[in-house]
């Protein structure tokens, strides 16, 4: 198996689950009939047809890509990151209906931003809260679009 096959067999795999979960949300009664559904179809669409054409395009003859080797041990460092980024983002959307909006989000800033811009964490943390007030300024109060209301958003004015 080669790398582009194996790559392309992730994206069918992940593209996939992505579009049939993405078929189990609700439908919408009112408003747009397309509703939440269109945008994270299409993704998945995309994921899982490029995903085959590239399975399709390694397996010509001479045109195999070269043998699997994501450099998990050499790159352990990056691999590491990438993988508490996945579990931290996960915890992140698990969170958000019960504490809101704005602490989950700077603090899923805060860690990400420690992670790629080591040693400012004052730095850090004026970006993320900044971060998380503006985009709370602009979905929940300038759009009224509706965001989860925790303690803090509960305190707010508006």
């Amino acid at each position: 198996m080669t790398m582009n096959f194996m790559t392309g067999l992730i994206a069918v795999v992940i593209g996939g689950i992505y579009l049939v979960t993405t078929m189990l949300l609700p439908q919408m009664r009112m408003g747009d009939r397309l509703g939440p559904k269109l945008f994270p179809a299409v993704v998945g669409v995309i994921a899982f047809v490029s995903g085959i054409i590239l399975m399709i395009q390694d397996s010509r003859k001479g045109k195999a890509s070269k043998k699997p080797d994501f450099g998990f041990v050499k790159n352990k460092n990056l691999w590491l990151k990438i993988l508490l980024t996945t579990v931290v983002g996960i915890a992140y959307g698990l969170v958000m209906d019960s504490l809101g909006f704005i602490l989950p989000t700077t603090l899923f800033m805060l860690f990400i931003s420690m992670l790629i811009n080591k040693g400012r964490f004052v730095q850090n943390l004026i970006v993320a809260l900044c971060f998380a007030l503006i985009s709370y300024g602009v979905f929940a109060v300038a759009l009224k679009l509706s965001l989860p209301r925790g303690f803090i958003e509960q305190m707010l004015p508006f």
